[in-house]
């Protein structure tokens, strides 16, 4: 429970802001590794297999920590500081376990050492991973050994020639990066370190060990000014978490939530398509700013919703009643598309000039039964039906006869340009012809905000537990590192709004 705490109040924090909760908080202290000695100068702790989040504060820990030496006799660098590794040079592509030839003929693997009271490190990249300590090394089977380090912290080791302030640790495999200490990978925001960078080599250690390492996001630089940070949904592995909420809340058939509110507040899952092109696919277009109605529909197992409006990609929110610095409204529903982009204020009847704004339970209109007679006929043309929880019953009551088309939902406008301030959970791709361009617009929003956010394969009509897809492979929007994607241009692709 602490964990999710923490989990949850870390969500979008900076790395500054995680090292003053990271303060707040009450240590907890955990067996020392037994391969190592433990002596009076510091205390270790095992980072392996530790969530994001305690890891983070771990190693934030570890910076700030400024003994002289550990345990006895040994170097500084078992129990403080922080090992850092660049990239290598040699492009995005290259695996961030590589070994220069230079270093492959001095025998020995150069990092970086960053302590609060040392000057600030220059790195060569901005990307990069961090070496676990030598304890929790040995303690998780990936053992190695220190070659030369910087006096007089090293204690009797050399100083690694041509680069005194260096700590040269024994050479690792490169044909087995899991026997590497690599403790997290991180991005260096301080100094131009871009997430996408960090999530291409996280899914480069992936597909090599079948593993996932945490990506940190860091501000490296002098004393306190260095912190990392971590953040669960800019995790490549985060789409599967999202994908099993969804399916979750798919088969979720609560008709009430929290506060006797509406059934689509805690369960359902609102989906759209967008489009893509050159507009941003989450802002609202400016005919539906106009009518003050953004359309979705509600896809929930009951709803016995078997298609979406078209087969373009699109964005998937979060339920209602979740957390977020702009909450959505649900003014509306309909059972059947109801062709909102040219009704009065998006839920009425009638024309501009002789609108109906009110919605069917202010037309008297109350039961499934009494929708069918006045509507039946038409149904595309009826009344809205209200957000209350009679209103919500009644929607689902007629969704059993409208079954398989998609229906309609009206949520109020929400202001341009705020992507980082929506409940967005996904975006998603009904076709594998829409695929491209759910990928556009997933590094489209990597470019504004910064934050990776997964593309999902959705398929409405598949057997419960494989609805929701979420593919590794289909990333490639969130670990492009070169130009933008171009918005693909045909039809099927982006169906632009």
């Amino acid at each position: 429970m602490l964990s999710t705490i923490w989990q949850a109040a870390l969500r979008r924090a900076t790395p500054v802001l995680l090292t003053a909760l990271a303060c707040a908080c009450t240590v907890i202290d955990k067996a020392p590794v037994p391969a190592v000695p433990v002596g009076p100068s510091a205390a270790v702790t095992s980072t392996s297999q530790l969530p994001g989040a305690d890891l983070a504060y771990s190693i934030n820990r570890r910076y700030a920590q400024t003994p002289g030496k550990c345990f006895v006799a040994s170097p500084a660098f078992d129990c403080s500081g922080v090992m850092l590794r660049p990239a290598p040079a040699g492009g995005a592509d290259t695996p961030f376990w590589q070994i220069g030839a230079d270093e492959t003929n001095a025998g020995y693997a150069r990092l970086s050492y960053a302590r609060q009271d040392l000057p600030a490190v220059t790195l060569s990249a901005s990307v990069g991973f961090v070496l676990a300590d030598r304890p929790t090394a040995a303690g998780n089977g990936q053992p190695y050994d220190y070659v030369c380090g910087k006096a007089p912290l090293a204690q009797s080791l050399p100083p690694c020639p041509g680069n005194a302030d260096a700590v040269g640790v024994s050479l690792w495999n490169v044909g087995n990066p899991a026997a590497l200490a690599v403790q997290a990978i991180y991005y260096d925001v301080a100094n131009g370190g871009q997430l996408s960078q960090a999530l291409r080599y996280q899914k480069q250690y992936y597909d090599a060990t079948g593993q996932w390492m945490p990506v940190l996001k860091a501000t490296i630089g002098a004393g306190a000014a260095t912190a990392f940070g971590f953040d669960e949904r800019d995790q490549l592995d985060w789409g599967f978490t999202v994908a099993k909420q969804l399916e979750a809340r798919h088969a979720d058939t609560r008709m009430t939530c929290p506060g006797n509110t509406a059934g689509y507040n805690c369960s359902g899952v609102l989906i759209r398509i967008t489009g893509c092109g050159d507009f941003h696919s989450w802002n609202p277009s400016q005919n539906s700013v106009d009518r003050n109605g953004v359309s979705f529909s509600f896809a929930r197992v009951d709803m016995l919703m078997n298609a979406t409006h078209s087969g373009g990609p699109g964005i998937i929110m979060r339920e209602l009643q979740a957390p977020t610095q702009y909450p959505l409204t649900w003014r509306c529903e309909f059972p059947v598309n109801a062709g909102t982009s040219s009704r009065p204020s998006s839920c009425g009847t009638g024309t501009a000039t002789t609108p109906d704004l009110r919605l069917c339970d202010a037309r008297g209109i109350n039961t499934a039964a009494q929708w069918l007679t006045t509507h039946g006929g038409a149904p595309a043309g009826g009344c809205a039906l209200s957000p209350s929880v009679a209103q919500f019953a009644v929607f689902k009551e007629l969704r059993q006869t409208y079954s398989n088309a998609h229906n309609e939902v009206v949520i109020a406008a929400w202001p341009q340009n705020i992507p980082d301030q929506l409940p967005i959970d996904a975006w998603f791709y009904p076709t594998l012809d829409a695929k491209p361009g759910a990928q556009y617009i997933q590094q489209d929003y990597m470019e504004v905000t910064g934050h990776f956010m997964p593309v999902l394969q959705v398929v409405l009509t598949n057997p419960a537990g494989s609805i929701y897809r979420y593919h590794v492979a289909d990333q490639t929007g969130a670990i492009n590192t070169g130009a933008l994607l171009a918005a693909p241009d045909n039809w099927a692709a982006c169906q632009s709004r």
